[in-house]
């Protein structure tokens, strides 16, 4: 099915006659409208439901008045009232195995206090008698109502399916509709009708006080389930409002060093810890400045200094050693004396040994008094080891300074407490009330499970009373045969019903994730969806494999649920039909608008129809999305002739080509 035209003629704030082309090439799906809000979108979304649909037509604001007078209110005010008003949509669909062009044209005047509609539908420009009778039997075979919401939507839509209770309803819709379950339910409820109509019929009151007793009570806590659910539904998008709110004051809380604040005994404490630890090594470098490291400074000369001290150290060795080989000699020569030597030997030995004495203990430089404690201080090893330890030290000193620096600088941005007192009661007030809410969430959900227990053992009470009942009418034979014939069917019709049922969720569940991971930026995140054949809610698994409920991922990650969801049933329906979606970002956070545009806009339908803001598909957004757009167009109000029209172009200069 491809949408090929529109014409509105002085449809709300369409005064006159307005035509909009909406054929579009397939490598180039996407027709964007853009429009402000208040100038004619919606309208113009309404236009194509109510052409298609008409008094079954999900149009806004038809929830409070009846088709009459919503018809009577679609009526362009400064329109002369003779011309009523219409609208015209004009569609390529396959139409008993052949390809037809239908044009439907619905048009209405007010005469007196009533509304006059009359609809005409035309197949290849002939006027179609019988589908202008029978249009509502017709347009099922092009696009059933039931499924005009998977292809209709807007941004509300999807925030509202972000909700995992109101996703079920859509999946309990969806699915019944696609797989004709909602036939087979019907049935089922049209043949235990039957069965309690003929035994009640022929049954006497005290026999079925019991069993509508029964049903009265079921009844009951049915119509209480229903408005838990509702009511549940409204507490998550409490909960979701106020996460946001949390979210933007904890970032305002932030923005006003509120952190900081928090932080400060610990940063006070730090600071303390900081100038003891700095006072420390000052104290330790004064003890180093004290004793031999100024010597250090003037290297060579302390060099020069050592050597020379250490050979005065040795040069006093030597004087005395010289003492004692003096004293050794004299010992020598008087020994050698009583030998009866003749004299001038004896004078060669004194005078050798004197030579011999010159030359051992020749001393070049005075000695000094230098002991050799102090002495050894000034080692080559000694000032080395020195030098590394006043190094180190002044590293510590370096680094406590770089740390106290810090420390002192988030001190001095701390804000004072009255600054940010108003942010965090904010703060706290969100979190008591959405722990509040999500406590009264949990008891709903325990209120709601004990209220499906005791429908299901209602439902088998009333089922075995009705047995019961049955069996006390086999005296009508008829009655007999009719109740038994049906009690079989319905089993039959059961058993069907969920094996239908089973066999195409796990088909769905592979298709919405398939549709999830495309959209979702972490594709790690879910690694498989589950929805329950009861209840429809859908749950995701893990990487560990565990089952999580939906309402536990981020408020933006179940909005992108929701769009898998849609567009995963919409691909279950098999109909080749195309995509209307209104302010389609509107209720997305920035980061997950990106891969909407990108990964889903292109390729939702063989036709997409967006009708965005101005602060919606503009920008980067408008970028990734050209290359896939065959038409644009911009609504723009008309003050000098009170309407709004169609014209080609958009928003953003930044595409000459827009602007023809």
């Amino acid at each position: 099915m491809i949408f090929e035209q529109v014409v509105l003629h002085n449809f709300g704030v369409y005064r006159g006659e307005h035509r909009i082309d909406l054929d579009v090439a397939p490598e180039k799906p996407v027709v964007l409208i853009g429009a402000l809000n208040g100038s004619g979108k919606t309208t113009f979304l309404d236009a194509m439901q109510l052409a298609l649909y008409g008094k079954s037509a999900r149009c806004s604001g038809r929830d409070r008045v009846g088709y009459p007078e919503y018809l009577e209110s679609m009526i362009n005010r400064d329109a002369p009232p003779h011309q009523g008003a219409g609208v015209e949509f004009t569609f390529r669909a396959r139409a008993n195995g052949q390809d037809a062009r239908i044009r439907v044209s619905r048009t209405w005047q007010k005469r007196g206090e009533s509304i006059k509609e009359n609809l005409e539908v035309f197949r290849d420009g002939e006027h179609d008698a019988v589908a202008s009778e029978r249009w509502v039997e017709f347009v099922e075979d092009f696009m059933p109502s039931q499924i005009a919401d998977l292809f209709f939507f807007d941004g509300e839509k999807i925030e509202a399916l972000a909700d995992p209770l109101r996703s079920a309803a859509l999946l309990r819709v969806g699915i019944h509709s696609l797989l004709g379950i909602d036939l087979v339910e019907s049935l089922l409820r049209s043949l235990q009708q039957v069965e309690r109509k003929r035994m009640t019929d022929t049954a006497s009151e005290s026999d079925k006080s019991m069993l509508q007793a029964i049903e009265a009570q079921r009844n009951e806590i049915q119509h209480a389930h229903e408005a838990n659910m509702l009511k549940r539904a409204s507490l998550q998008n409490d909960v979701d409002g106020i996460e946001k709110k949390e979210a933007s004051v904890a970032e305002e809380f932030r923005r006003l060093g509120g952190d900081l604040l928090v932080q400060r005994d610990h940063l006070v404490s730090e600071q303390a810890y900081y100038r003891k630890k700095k006072a420390e090594i000052e104290d330790e470098l004064r003890v180093l400045a004290a004793g031999a490291l100024p010597l250090m400074i003037p290297a060579k000369t302390l060099e020069t200094a050592y050597s020379r001290a250490l050979s005065a150290r040795r040069n006093g060795n030597a004087d005395l050693l010289k003492v004692e080989a003096e004293s050794r000699d004299a010992s020598i020569e008087k020994f050698v004396g009583t030998l009866g030597l003749r004299r001038d030997v004896l004078t060669k030995l004194r005078s050798h040994l004197k030579a011999d004495r010159a030359q051992r203990y020749r001393s070049n430089v005075p000695t000094g008094a230098i002991s050799e404690e102090i002495l050894n201080q000034f080692s080559h090893e000694a000032t080395q080891a020195m030098g590394r330890v006043a190094a180190h030290t002044l590293k510590s000193l370096s680094d406590v300074d770089e740390h106290l620096s810090v420390v002192e600088r988030n001190l001095a941005a701390v804000p004072a407490s009255a600054e940010v007192s108003r942010i965090q009661q904010e703060m706290d007030a969100c979190r008591t009330e959405r722990a509040r809410i999500e406590a009264t969430i949990g008891l709903l959900d325990e209120e709601v499970a004990a209220q499906r227990v005791k429908m299901e053992r209602l439902q088998a009470q009333a089922e075995r009373e009705a047995e019961k009942l049955g069996e006390r009418l086999t005296r009508d034979e008829v009655s007999k045969r009719m109740i038994d014939h049906s009690s079989r069917g319905r089993k039959v019709l059961a058993t069907f019903r969920e094996r239908l049922l089973a066999n195409n969720l796990h088909r769905l569940e592979f298709s919405i994730l398939n549709y999830f991971q495309r959209l979702i930026r972490k594709k790690t995140l879910v690694h498989g969806i589950a929805i329950d054949a009861e209840s429809f809610q859908i749950s995701v698994t893990n990487q560990a494999g565990q089952l999580v409920p939906a309402h536990r991922l981020s408020a933006g990650e179940r909005q992108l649920l929701a769009v898998a969801t849609l567009w995963a049933l919409a691909h279950a329906s098999g109909r080749y039909l195309p995509a209307v979606i209104d302010t389609p970002l509107s209720r997305l956070d920035s980061k997950h608008r990106g891969t909407l545009v990108q990964n889903y806009f292109p390729t939702a339908s063989h036709q997409v129809i967006l009708l965005s803001t101005d602060e919606e598909v503009v920008g980067t957004y408008l970028d990734r999305l050209h290359p896939s757009v065959g038409r644009y167009y911009l609504i723009e109000h008309d003050e000098s002739a009170n309407t709004s029209k169609f014209v080609n172009g958009y928003f953003s200069p930044s595409h000459s080509e827009m602007r023809v």
